[in-house]
């Protein structure tokens, strides 16, 4: 089962560290992400009608706002639950099984989560980076926002793996169901079955064994933390 258990202590500081950045204004990170996602996406915008009159406005709705910071929630959820997602396995699989009603009422596609997955990491790391440009004591080196968004993709990769299981299985039985209706009782083993392609941790845990430091941010903006950590607090000191 799919899980963030390979993150290592380090891991978990630049993560927390970055969340505690990004949820100081995460409402209106979560409606930049909305707004997004209907620009990149715009065909999105059937999912969400109610919304379509004032994605576009500089204020926003409360209906708008509400739906929005709902997304950064199960984000929200998981970091609480960090040490053990496994808990947040029920809603997870319960939000899988709503978007696959969502397909077959609304209109949704899969290939949203990819969207929404990038226009996640893009509008965090400019939280970050705007963060850093409005404080005097800088919290996050570049190396440290660099190695949090490769951080991220694993996190949002984990949430949206998690949610594919409820999707499938539901899209499974909503078609068992249909095929029956039809008085199709014969259903193939292709059709029944659901078939998920989970990237196997083997080789990642046998390199956790021999790294402490991260198997997931490559070496070199690990080395680097200390380094611009360093340059950052030498070049904040006065000068004599």
């Amino acid at each position: 089962m799919e899980s963030l258990s390979h993150l290592t202590p380090i891991d978990r500081e630049i993560l927390n560290k970055s969340w505690g950045i990004v949820s100081k204004d995460m409402q209106q990170v979560a409606v930049n992400i909305f707004q997004m996602i209907f620009e990149q996406a715009p065909d999105a915008k059937l999912m969400f009608s109610f919304m379509m009159k004032d994605y576009k406005e500089d204020k926003k709705s409360n209906e708008f706002i509400f739906h929005a910071v709902r997304f950064l929630q199960v984000i929200e959820s998981t970091m609480t639950h960090l040490d053990d997602p496994s808990q947040l396995d029920a809603v997870f699989l319960n939000l899988g099984k709503i978007h696959a009603k969502h397909e077959e009422q609304l209109g949704f596609s899969a290939h949203y989560w990819s969207v929404f997955k990038e226009c996640v990491l893009f509008h965090f790391r400019k939280a970050m980076k705007s963060h850093n440009k409005f404080t005097k004591h800088k919290e996050m080196s570049f190396a440290e926002i660099d190695s949090a968004i490769i951080l991220w993709r694993e996190v949002l990769r984990f949430i949206i793996d998690r949610m594919k299981v409820g999707y499938c299985e539901s899209g499974a039985i909503r078609k068992s169901n249909k095929q029956a209706i039809n008085g199709q009782h014969s259903i193939s083993g292709e059709d029944s079955g659901v078939s998920l392609s989970v990237e196997t941790k083997q080789d990642l845990t046998q390199a956790l064994r021999r790294r402490e430091l991260s198997i997931i941010v490559p070496e070199y903006f690990i080395c680097r933390r200390k380094s611009d950590v360093e340059i950052s607090e030498h070049s904040s000191s006065p000068s004599t």
